[in-house]
């Protein structure tokens, strides 16, 4: 099999060949790293995402909202050895600015870190209200982003739709510092009401597009973990995923989130969504749900593993003996998939990566 038969026999609930072994292409690395080429021809598999629509939010990768009255800067800078950048919106109803801090490795980590939110007062809502109303009245599919992508990857892997955060994770993670999104969901000023509709509103528009997107595999990019509720993951999560999954049914494409970190809290809730892929699930020790309990609590959804934070940095032989148990546990080649989603340790992402594929039978 192909690298790209192994991840669609997956989708579709049949038994590939071998556990799929992929890694992200819009890593640090991408492209340019070597390990990745060497890897490929042994059968590692590429996987690439692309958003449904243009213009597209989803910070950092797609920020800029191209809208005629709206300026977006950034300006890059170093302070103490750590390089930083600063973004800003100027729009006809105010201005709103934010702060990340790059890792300063010679390639640079794809996620930075928050310094300064954009929304530091409730105010600042109704600048984002007004960004999100303009792309959502310029909202168009974006077909052909899609189908270049599926050309370079070709065999060696898959490609697929990314839908943008539900409105309670882009407004703690994209918007606003946690305990400023706290306070104002909890208050509701009329920007945070107004704000949860235009959300609605443009997931409406892109659930539509979904159904029509020319990809097997749908994702939210919701970055799901234990810091949402259940409560705030039954009100602001799970009703957009039912949106969507509405609307695909009868298109055969499956719907998923990223869910990349301790789940416990949330395996109720879960296991009545109607999504059909967990990806990026974190296994124990970092993860609180073990591949046995989740087979149980979500029978027949997919797990898309993530490369286990706990083996970083262990030697190739420790590595190999946790992916080997990893695959014991989970018992069987149906359901699931190991992804490289997040960073490694630069100096340690090939003999991590080969380690894998040899306890996986490459």
């Amino acid at each position: 099999m192909t690298a790209r038969e192994r991840v669609m026999a997956v989708l579709s609930g049949e038994d590939p060949d071998k556990i799929p072994v992929c890694a992200f292409a819009l890593l640090r690395t991408g492209f340019q790293g070597g390990w990745l080429r060497r890897l490929v021809k042994r059968g590692l598999g590429v996987i690439h995402w692309v958003p449904i629509h243009k213009p597209a939010y989803m910070h950092p990768l797609w920020v800029n909202p191209y809208l005629d009255d709206v300026k977006y800067t950034q300006t890059y800078y170093t302070e103490k050895g750590i390089i930083k950048y600063r973004q800003t919106f100027e729009t006809p109803v105010g201005s709103i600015t934010g702060v990340e801090r790059v890792n300063p490795l010679d390639v640079p980590l794809v996620h930075a870190a928050l310094e300064e939110a954009f929304v530091k007062e409730p105010s600042d809502w109704r600048v984002v209200n007004y960004i999100f109303k303009g792309m959502l009245d310029k909202l168009a599919p974006n077909y052909e982003e899609f189908q270049r992508a599926e050309d370079e990857v070709g065999d060696t892997g898959m490609c697929y739709g990314i839908v943008g955060k539900t409105p309670w994770q882009r407004a703690w993670i994209e918007m606003a510092s946690l305990e400023r999104a706290v306070i104002d969901f909890h208050e509701r000023p009329e920007a945070i009401q107004e704000y949860i509709e235009i959300q609605k509103a443009f997931h409406a528009r892109v659930a539509e597009m979904a159904a029509e997107f020319p990809a097997k595999f749908i994702d939210f990019a919701d970055n799901i973990s234990d810091m949402i509720s259940p409560n705030y993951y039954r009100e602001y999560c799970l009703p957009i995923y039912e949106m969507y999954s509405k609307v695909l049914e009868g298109t055969d494409k499956v719907l998923g989130c990223h869910m990349d970190g301790r789940l416990g809290s949330l395996k109720n809730e879960i296991a009545r969504s109607p999504l059909k892929v967990i990806e990026s699930f974190t296994v124990p020790p970092c993860g609180d749900v073990s591949l046995t309990e989740a087979k149980s609590l979500w029978p027949g959804k997919i797990l898309f593993v993530n490369t286990a934070p706990h083996l970083a940095w262990v030697e190739p032989q420790e590595v190999r003996k946790g992916y080997k148990a990893i695959a014991e546990e989970w018992g069987s080649k149906r359901g699931i998939l190991l992804e490289l989603s997040e960073d490694l340790p630069l100096e340690k992402v090939e003999q991590h990566m080969s380690a894998v594929m040899d306890a996986f039978g490459y």
